[in-house]
């Protein structure tokens, strides 16, 4: 017998509340942030072609934004949020997002990391128990295709320009590494546990985080750039150990040290 859908906010568990709405809060926030940063480079990029690029990927995340703020309209306990009424000091952003990407390899680096990070996540909800988070998943995770796309080719085409623009990559990936990779939370899923068992999402946590590092870790070795993981027995290896302690679950972001 399949398991029965959720199909509004009172067929949730109460104790499924209040993860739900911190994630979705946290993945509108910064899809949102994410729109305003890329936008702010549609008539900066390094050719036309970028600018068109930035233009397009920045309309598609403030459009994700909208589409996840209407679906946090609809949860009890949810605090206000629109694309209209925005307020930066409140968002509940990754570090990478609160300041300008101040060059086109900052936003190139955002795209691969950040945008696919929270790709990841939404694919965890594309079968969801909880029917209207699942029908605005679909549509997101398609556009998203595109962004995968153009980030792989440029980061490719920028470390092929030689050592010091390499080295330039490595620094942006180093600063956005710990925060990206905790965003899919502990090994078990930490506060998203909940949301996994009550089938809302796939999974959580770890598996998660080896979904993206089955594709980001080559993609990195394949453009000659240094990252602190390794492949053994079948998965992917951290050289050193995430900053659990800082970590905020509510709000998905790293504390400042």
């Amino acid at each position: 017998m399949s398991t029965p859908l959720l199909d509004r906010p009172s067929a949730l568990p109460r104790e499924a509340l209040p993860p739900l709405v911190d994630l979705v809060v946290a993945l509108a926030d910064n899809k949102h942030a994410l729109g305003l940063r890329y936008g702010e480079w549609c008539s900066s990029g390094p050719t036309i072609e970028a600018g068109v690029a930035a233009t397009a990927m920045a309309q598609d995340e403030l459009g994700h934004a909208r589409v996840l703020y209407g679906l946090l309209e609809e949860l009890p306990g949810a605090p206000h949020r629109s694309e209209h009424e925005w307020a930066a000091e409140d968002a509940r952003t990754v570090g990478l997002l609160e300041q300008p990407l101040s060059s086109w390899p900052h936003l190139i680096v955002a795209n691969v990391m950040l945008d696919q990070a929270l790709a990841q996540v939404l694919d965890a909800a594309l079968e969801s128990r909880y029917l209207p988070l699942r029908q605005r998943t679909r549509k997101l995770i398609e556009e998203e295709r595109f962004h995968a796309i153009h980030g792989r080719g440029w980061l490719l085409q920028l470390a092929a320009e030689g050592p010091e623009v390499r080295a330039g990559l490595e620094g942006i990936i180093g600063q956005a590494w710990a925060e990206t990779l905790c965003w899919f939370g502990p090994d078990a899923g930490g506060a998203l546990a909940p949301l996994v068992a009550l089938g809302v999402l796939r999974e959580a946590g770890e598996p998660v985080r080896q979904r993206f590092l089955g594709t980001f870790a080559p993609l990195l070795h394949g453009a000659g750039l240094a990252a602190p993981v390794r492949a053994e027995g079948g998965r992917w290896v951290l050289a050193e150990p995430l900053p659990w302690s800082r970590w905020d679950e509510a709000r998905r972001r790293v504390r400042h040290a």
